[in-house]
């Protein structure tokens, strides 16, 4: 997240993502067309998703006891002249051990809402990062008969994925496949599977790399193409 921070230009068109076999060996690049995303990245915008999908995440449970709740005597600790002593009403005082918690977490809902048009901005935003900083491979013919850890660590070895990973699958991909995936998956120490229905700002920007299956790939793009190119959009805007 902190490298997209510094820069902001337009996207190139096409975008040229290396593909690789089910075998890990190379079988060329594939070229996506970003349908012209200009003033890229929107960095408030990726901000803004990121801290919506946090905010649902957060129990919102912390709390704690201000004075008036404290569990304790009312009872003044000592008089309050003659003693050279400073003067005090209660022992529940903030400033006391045991007292209360000034200005303390209270529970809360950090739900933060964002329209739906500014997610699926953000998610292609934070896909078309992917994309540009040469962090997003396709592997054609990926299938796994069953689940196997092994199998799924030794291609992402061959790939070049030794850090936190998203692998994307087609929305509609076998739910068998897609199970014996997650199963395979489930024990590599930071890779998560998704559908490309799924996908959002924030599973893609918190993972350093991007391992798209190609069926995924063409359902991303089929998805790019019914968009609104954004140069037509301020063409006409400004008429």
């Amino acid at each position: 997240m902190s490298q997209i921070m510094k820069r902001e230009y337009d996207v190139p068109d096409p975008v040229e993502v290396p593909t690789f076999g089910a075998d890990g060996g190379s079988q060329g690049n594939r070229t996506f067309k970003a349908g012209g995303v200009r003033n890229y990245p929107n960095v408030a915008l990726l901000k803004e998703a990121v801290r919506r999908y946090q905010g649902h995440l957060r129990r919102g449970t912390a709390s704690t006891k201000m004075r008036g709740e404290v569990n304790g005597t009312n009872r003044k600790p000592w008089r309050q002249k003659g003693t050279g002593r400073a003067r005090q009403g209660t022992k529940n005082a903030p400033h006391w051990r045991g007292g209360g918690v000034s200005f303390g977490p209270k529970p809360r809902v950090y739900d933060y809402g964002l329209p739906r048009k500014q997610r699926q901005l953000a998610t292609r935003h934070a896909l078309l990062t992917k994309l540009l900083d040469g962090e997003t491979k396709v592997v054609s013919g990926l299938s796994l008969a069953k689940p196997s850890t092994r199998s799924m660590s030794r291609l992402l070895g061959k790939l070049g994925v030794l850090e936190s990973c998203l692998l994307g699958v087609a929305t509609d991909t076998d739910k068998e496949a897609i199970r014996n995936l997650v199963q395979s998956c489930r024990n590599l120490r930071r890779v998560e599977v998704l559908t490309v229905g799924d996908f959002n700002a924030l599973a893609l920007l918190k993972h350093r790399h991007l391992v798209l299956t190609a069926e995924a790939l063409d359902e991303i793009q089929k998805r790019e193409d019914t968009l609104p190119h954004e140069a037509a959009q301020r063409a006409g805007g400004d008429a």
